[in-house]
């Protein structure tokens, strides 16, 4: 065998037995859920998730349903959906498979039942580290296969059991290769017996071919090494026929489910499958190599029956070579610790090296920047320095300038003050002339009374012969009154109080800004007289 490389054969019928139910189950699941991760879970627990991602993904009704609810999310779970298969695809050319990924790096698949077993290691080389594929074995079972290095782990779970024939290669005590190939019985617990004839190059001591199974350093079966789960059967060492191809099978006594048509959901060309009915492995065996079988059985029988008295000695042996191996295994691991440790390492010096020369030419370059700011700065501090005067003579000026500003800025604040008070004043005075007008409005009002008064006395008392002096007295009084209110003597004799006598003068103001220095010292002049 020119590599180990597992592959795996479901016996089981894997096909999808689409109704009217499963349809009506799923609908009523979306009818139920809020959002699509609680769809996905829901349809698990109920075993309809295949259904859904195989036949009726693509159901009308369904999407319909899905979409009014969350069709965003649903069209991002079909790309996944598309982009997982398309990835194992490649690894998995002509398989029959539907796929789907519900979070990063973990992957369900399940397989349609074919006469070709399923070549998994393919998709353990071509995936990287710490993905995780399930593949499904139908109802609670599944296989867990995952990559750790260039250890391949298959973790089994669930009520069934399979059927595992794993090929190897691997060296006898004389330097010479050996194809190894052996089937087992594996279920949760692990290896619980062997099938069949093994291949072990002709090999019968027990001894022996502990050895060979001890070389193999990549199978793991849940979480055991080959020899680990070998060496932990039940059976007497004697009875094992040891253990990289896997072909795993679905165990036949289980009953198989009831084929579909090719129209089913999986992604897969339109080729129909026919189902295995034996326990085959890789070949048939003829009449001659049955004839040989027998023979190999007969002896092997009675091998047993002469050893009986050694079991002590061989399990001792046993756990020697458990120890041993497990000690080798843990070398193993530390070489390999140690050497990616070691091109780590080398990897990092690398990287150190390349940053320090980038970091000395980087210096160089700031070296001759600094440089040239030396130069530049040297120049400026000259030119500085004989500017020097010319700023302090310019500041001197400017310090002047702002003096005189001060002062003027002073003069106009004063002089704005003295515009503020005789404004004030200004105003006091025009009240108390409106004060004076007002009030000699009403005096003359009563005199012009009083004057009525007197002239219909005058008429009434006074005959015919006495009109034309009336008439002068009229003239005179009328001569003496004076017709602008303004022309009245001031004050008029008892009738307004003695602090009003002497009326305020109005003061002029010059309203126009100027030098306080400028402002004339002449007296303010007389308003003129108010109109009545």
């Amino acid at each position: 065998m020119p590599q180990e490389n597992e592959n795996v054969f479901i016996a089981e019928s894997q096909s999808l037995d689409v109704d009217e139910q499963k349809k009506n189950d799923i609908l009523s699941v979306i009818e139920s859920c809020n959002d699509l991760q609680d769809f996905i879970k829901k349809l698990k627990e109920e075993n309809l998730i295949w259904y859904f991602i195989g036949p009726l993904r693509k159901d009308e009704n369904i999407t319909g349903q899905i979409n009014l609810k969350w069709e965003k999310e649903f069209q991002k779970f079909e790309q996944s959906i598309d982009a997982t298969h398309k990835e194992l695809k490649s690894s998995l050319p002509g398989q029959n498979f539907l796929a789907y990924s519900t979070k990063d790096n973990d992957f369900k698949i399940r397989f349609e039942n074919e006469e070709k077993p399923i070549e998994i290691s393919n998709i353990l080389r071509a995936s990287s580290e710490g993905k995780v594929y399930n593949i499904s074995l139908g109802k609670d079972s599944q296989i867990t296969a995952t990559k750790k290095g260039s250890e391949r782990h298959y973790d089994f779970t669930g009520s069934s059991s399979c059927e595992m024939t794993i090929n190897w290669q691997a060296k006898d005590s004389e330097g010479n290769s050996i194809d190894c190939s052996m089937t087992v019985k594996l279920d949760s617990g692990g290896i619980q017996s062997v099938i069949g004839e093994p291949k072990f190059g002709g090999i019968t001591s027990s001894e022996e071919v502990l050895k060979l199974v001890g070389q193999n350093k990549e199978v793991f079966i849940n979480g055991k090494t080959l020899y680990q789960a070998f060496t932990g059967m039940s059976r007497s060492v004697d009875d094992q026929q040891v253990p990289a191809e896997e072909i795993f099978t679905k165990d036949p006594h289980i009953s198989p489910q009831s084929p579909t048509p090719s129209s089913s959901g999986y992604f897969s060309p339109s080729t129909p499958s026919s189902r295995r009915s034996s326990f085959s492995v890789e070949s048939k065996i003829d009449d001659e190599e049955s004839e040989i079988t027998d023979e190999y059985i007969d002896d092997d029988y009675d091998e047993q029956e002469r050893l009986k008295g050694v079991d002590e000695a061989i399990n001792e042996i046993n756990k020697l070579a458990e120890q041993r191996d497990n000690l080798s295994l843990e070398r193993d691991s530390l070489k390999s610790t140690l050497a990616e440790l070691e091109e780590s390492y080398k990897e990092k010096e690398d990287m150190l090296q390349e940053e320090l020369k980038s970091v000395k030419e980087s210096l160089e370059q700031l070296q001759n920047i600094l440089q040239q700011e030396k130069g530049q700065a040297t120049k400026t501090e000259v030119e500085y320095e004989s500017r020097g005067t010319s700023m302090q003579q310019q500041d001197q000026g400017i310090q002047a300038v702002n003096n005189n500003s001060s002062r003027i800025a002073s003069g106009l604040r004063q002089e704005n003050k003295n515009l503020t008070r005789d404004k004030l004043t200004i105003s006091e005075q025009l009240k108390q002339k409106i004060r004076e007008i007002d009030e000699l409005k009403k005096n003359l009002k009563q005199l012009q009374e009083e004057n009525k008064q007197l002239k219909q006395e005058v008429t009434k008392n006074a005959g015919i012969d006495a009109s034309s002096s009336t008439g002068q007295k009229e003239a005179k009084e009328t001569e003496v009154i004076p017709q602008n209110i303004m022309d009245w003597p001031v004050p008029i004799p008892d009738d307004k109080p003695e602090e009003q006598k002497t009326p305020l003068e109005p003061i002029k103001v010059n309203t126009e800004l100027s030098d306080p220095k400028s402002i004339s010292a002449e007296g303010p002049e007389k308003s003129p007289p108010l109109s009545k």
